[in-house]
C-alpha cells in the first residue's frame, strides 16, 4: 500500500511539474491548452495502468489466500465441489 502512495504521489508531483512548465512557457493559449489536455489525458493512462496493475495483485492475493483456506478446512469433495459452483458463478458474472 505504501508503494502505491509513494507511486501516485510521483506520478502527480510529475504532472503538476509538467503543468507549470506549459504554463510558463511563452506559448500561445491554444498550442498551452492542447498540451496540458494531453498531459492529463497521459496521467489519467497512467492512473487506469497504475489502478489495474493494483486490482490485479490484490486478486491475486485473495485468490491464493481463499485456496490456502480451502485446503485448511480439508472437507474434501464437497468444497472441490463448491469452488466449481463458485467459479462457474463468476465466470457467468464476468461474462
Amino acid at each position: 500500500m505504501k508503494s502505491i502512495r509513494i507511486a501516485l504521489a510521483i506520478t502527480l508531483a510529475a504532472a503538476a511539474g509538467l503543468a507549470v512548465g506549459i504554463l510558463i512557457a511563452p506559448e500561445k493559449g491554444k498550442r498551452t491548452r492542447r498540451k496540458l489536455t494531453e498531459a492529463g489525458l497521459d496521467l489519467i493512462e497512467d492512473l487506469e495502468k497504475s489502478c489495474q496493475d493494483t486490482l490485479e495483485d490484490l486478486k491475486g492475493k485473495a485468490e491464493k489466500e481463499y485456496h490456502k483456506i480451502a485446503q485448511r478446512c480439508q472437507c474434501g469433495s464437497a468444497c472441490q465441489k463448491s469452488d466449481q459452483q463458485k467459479e462457474a458463478t463468476l465466470s457467468d458474472a464476468n461474462l
